[in-house]
């Protein structure tokens, strides 16, 4: 199992250095919302570190049935995704476009080093320098920045937010490392969060964090790599064709995707994987793969672990990582978690529900749900959706 795993995981390397890092650098996400017949922005925003970040935006529609006054979104994707995960299930199942046929404006970040959010203020994303972060640096610098942009584009006080798996991550990051940006959330959902990993079940990925700095980050190192899963021409080609619905191949398209994120009781429209590849994988650091691996190895929720004494020492003051503090966190929250996911287990997300001891939770567990049912399951409108947008318009009639 070890080596079909890194078989894997060498050949979306091999990918990778078989274009030469060439990215698709088309707005394929202003496409598909402009497909849909919705006005589609792109903002520029700068992180106090010098990261240059496209974030999308879809404003409320222009009629008079709809209220200004309503607080913006914001959607932030998870690992390997982008804001395309908001959009690729379309106007009848994408979260983006359920919240603007009600009225609410939605912006869609994308974070640093994905396909569109690789410009640097001094940095090339050829220099390994570039790629010297994790989500750690998503949390405390990418989406601070990108709220301020928001509320100060909107004239707005505060947001409400959604986040899918690593997205989920970085605002508990933010909140934890930055508490004073409680007041700028008004309502927040968490799908299929993770910040304790210690009972992932997916194979693939507890076989990888098993081997921490061994074969793979080896390999890594020898080739030079310090990007992992870029949006190239050849993948998005590769990744339509091989999963087209059409092909016997989409069944092992089906499979390996199963054995990382679980597998659903809903099988997934066969008609929405071409769509999904348009904009994933969008890229990754090896940094974020460590951190996560180290989540899984330790079963804490804790910043990056250097694995050298005096590098811990010289950012931390001490020998080990600090864990993050979340009861500092001050917000109601809901929490939304399937029992078929691989990734966000049961008992870590009710682990994560005690730590956060300072929120009022809304806990759902969604049955049949994996990790990705959140974004694409033709039930997500129903059974999660409503609850969001449910809970952000009490919110606005009694603020």
């Amino acid at each position: 199992m070890r080596a079909s795993v890194y078989y894997l995981f060498i050949c979306g390397i091999g990918l990778q250095l078989t274009l030469g890092f060439a990215a698709v650098v088309v707005d394929a996400i202003c496409q598909i919302v402009q497909r849909h017949g919705a006005e589609c922005q792109v903002h520029r925003v700068q992180t106090a570190d010098g990261y240059q970040l496209t974030v999308q935006r879809i404003p409320s529609p222009r009629n008079q049935s709809c209220s200004p006054l309503l607080q913006p979104f914001v959607l932030m994707h998870g690992l390997i995704g982008s804001a395309g995960d908001f959009v690729a299930a379309g106007r009848a199942g994408a979260l983006a476009f359920q919240l603007h046929a009600r009225c609410f404006d939605v912006w869609l970040p994308n974070a640093r080093g994905t396909t569109q959010s690789r410009r640097h203020r001094t940095l090339s994303a050829n220099e390994a320098a570039f790629w010297d972060f994790s989500w750690h640096e998503i949390g405390v610098y990418d989406l601070p920045a990108v709220v301020e942009r928001v509320l100060h584009v909107t004239g707005q006080g505060r947001v409400h937010y959604v986040g899918h798996s690593q997205g989920t991550t970085v605002l508990l990051v933010l909140l934890a490392q930055r508490p004073a940006y409680n007041a700028k959330f008004a309502s927040v959902s968490l799908l299929a969060p993770i910040a304790y990993l210690q009972h992932l079940s997916s194979p693939p990925l507890r076989l990888l964090a098993s081997d921490p700095g061994g074969g793979v980050m080896l390999l890594l190192n020898q080739l030079g790599l310090h990007e992992l899963l870029p949006a190239t021409s050849l993948t998005q080609v590769g990744g339509q064709l091989l999963c087209s619905p059409l092909l016997p191949t989409f069944a092992l398209c089906m499979l390996i995707t199963s054995l990382y994120v679980g597998f659903s009781e809903y099988p997934l429209d066969r008609s929405i994987f071409p769509r999904i590849l348009e904009t994933t994988p969008a890229g990754i650091s090896r940094g974020q793969l460590l951190h996560f691996g180290q989540l899984i190895n330790s079963g804490n929720f804790q910043q990056y672990d250097y694995r050298s004494t005096q590098l811990n020492l010289q950012h931390y003051g001490q020998t080990t990582p600090p864990s993050y503090q979340l009861k500092n966190i001050r917000l109601n929250l809901m929490l939304f978690y399937g029992n078929r996911d691989a990734l966000s287990s049961r008992r870590d997300v009710q682990r994560l529900v005690r730590e956060l001891s300072n929120c009022r939770i809304k806990l759902f567990q969604v049955r049949g749900f994996n990790h990705i049912d959140f974004l694409y399951a033709a039930s997500a409108p129903q059974r999660i959706y409503k609850h969001i947008i449910q809970q952000a318009t009490e919110w606005e009639i009694n603020k």
